[in-house]
């Protein structure tokens, strides 16, 4: 995997983690059980906490720090 965005901005992280390992939205729904527009309204504009962890732990973010 190629180095991502820094955890300091998550949502930037997710993207890049999707493109590096689903190569897009559309093959990461499919993986994840949404389409590609469900996908990024919960990247944009999520409030869905328990979608959003189930997400990161897809990806392999395993701990997210708050400053």
């Amino acid at each position: 995997m190629t180095n991502c965005y820094s955890s300091k901005n998550i949502m930037e992280e997710i993207k890049c983690r999707i493109k590096d390992q689903y190569k897009n939205q559309s093959n990461f729904g499919k993986k994840f059980g949404a389409s590609r527009k469900t996908v990024s309204r919960i990247i944009n504009h999520g409030t869905d906490i328990d979608t959003f962890f189930k997400m990161c732990k897809m990806l392999g973010i395993d701990g997210i720090s708050i400053d």
